[in-house]
């Protein structure tokens, strides 16, 4: 998909994807020089707003080409590339091998491309992969099997949040990024997203949800479950 999707398999020509040979339509960023021929059936089974698109009475039925605008942490050639990959493969990757804080950011990036073209079934998978990363890269236990308090959280900036807090109520990657949050923030007064709660309501409203959840399954004692680790953890000054 590109030289930013090392992890699918390479288009048989440039911007020209394989496998569907059906009607096929044009996307193009004019802003950064890419154009993309796909499949119109694939692209419009997912997507109820570029269905409108091409389908309506709109110039781009007339031209099955849609021009869109490059718009930051959202519309971008990696996102793009993304989303087709997941269309035609399945599987969500960005060929970024090195910093799964940047596959975060990614995948924050499509998800939002996603909840702008009404992508609904990308959703759970797009918080599913940012859960998968931030297990597979939490801080370890010190020597006295502690663990850090931003294990879930030190691949996350406030820019992240922000960026989440955008997607529609209800988003399973809101739900995510918050549930990310509950343990640092229930066992620190001073956790470094506790600011980022305080000034972003979004935010604060996800992470209070994912906090009642969490609580909901104390029996006794001040103990909370950990929705990403499944581990249980004493609450901070009790």
């Amino acid at each position: 998909m590109g030289e930013t999707a090392k992890e699918s398999a390479q288009p048989s020509a440039p911007g020209r994807l394989p496998l569907y040979q059906d009607s096929l339509v044009k996307i193009r960023i004019e802003s950064v020089g890419c154009e993309y021929t796909v499949s119109k059936e694939l692209l419009c089974s997912q997507s109820p707003v570029f269905t409108a698109m091409f389908e309506g009475g709109f110039r781009e039925a007339q031209q099955q080409t849609v021009d869109l605008e490059e718009m930051e942490d959202v519309v971008s050639k990696q996102s793009l590339e993304a989303l087709f990959q997941w269309l035609y493969l399945g599987f969500i990757g960005f060929g970024i091998h090195y910093d799964p804080g940047e596959r975060i950011e990614a995948a924050i990036e499509l998800a939002r491309l996603a909840d702008k073209y009404d992508i609904t079934r990308l959703e759970s998978q797009t918080a599913q992969y940012i859960k998968e990363t931030i297990i597979a890269n939490q801080l370890p236990a010190d020597s006295q099997e502690w663990v850090p308090l931003d294990s879930n959280t030190h691949l996350l900036g406030e820019e992240d949040i922000i960026s989440a807090t955008l997607l529609r109520d209800g988003h399973p990657v809101r739900h995510l990024l918050a549930a990310a949050s509950v343990r640092g923030y229930l066992q620190s007064e001073k956790h470094e997203l506790a600011k980022t709660a305080r000034e972003t309501p979004k935010f604060a409203a996800d992470l209070l949800h994912e906090v009642r959840l969490a609580l909901n399954g104390v029996k006794a004692g001040p103990i909370f479950t950990d929705p990403i680790d499944g581990e249980k953890y004493y609450l901070a000054n009790l």
